[in-house]
């Protein structure tokens, strides 16, 4: 007689079971799920990192621009910028807790300056600083 193969011998070809497969598109499924979620998060925080990094130079511009094209006068002062930030300047005494409301250096008075860049999102930026200058009275 011919030699003939056992029947369980011939159903055992090369290949993968669809169990096999299903299981390998799950692992595959969970593996790129996590690496688009951790590639996502890190998207948002450079674009995060790139907004505050802009109000901030935007904030220092602001900041350089008081004495110089701004007054220094007590009081608040807003606008909105070309990107569509809002900005703020606020100018006060600076109170050095002596007698009197401001330091008085040679006929200069001290002025506490609070530069605040907000951008759509409800992040904001402030710097403060200190300005030396004659009385606004």
């Amino acid at each position: 007689m011919a030699d003939r193969k056992p029947p369980s011998a011939a159903r055992r070809q090369g290949g993968f079971t669809l169990l096999e497969v299903l299981i390998a598109f799950a692992i595959l499924a969970v593996a790129l799920s996590s690496l688009l979620l951790a590639f996502s998060t890190g998207l948002r925080t450079t674009e995060r990192s790139v907004t505050i990094s802009s109000a901030t130079l935007r904030a220092q511009s602001l900041m350089e621009e008081i004495g110089r094209t701004i007054p220094v006068r007590r009081g608040r002062s807003s606008g909105v910028l070309e990107d569509g930030s809002r900005w703020e300047i606020a100018i006060e005494p600076y109170d050095t807790g002596e007698t009197g409301a401001a330091a008085v250096v040679r006929s200069l008075f001290a002025y506490s300056v609070a530069v605040t860049v907000e951008w759509d999102g409800g992040g904001a930026v402030s710097l403060t600083s200190l300005r030396l200058a004659p009385d606004d009275d």
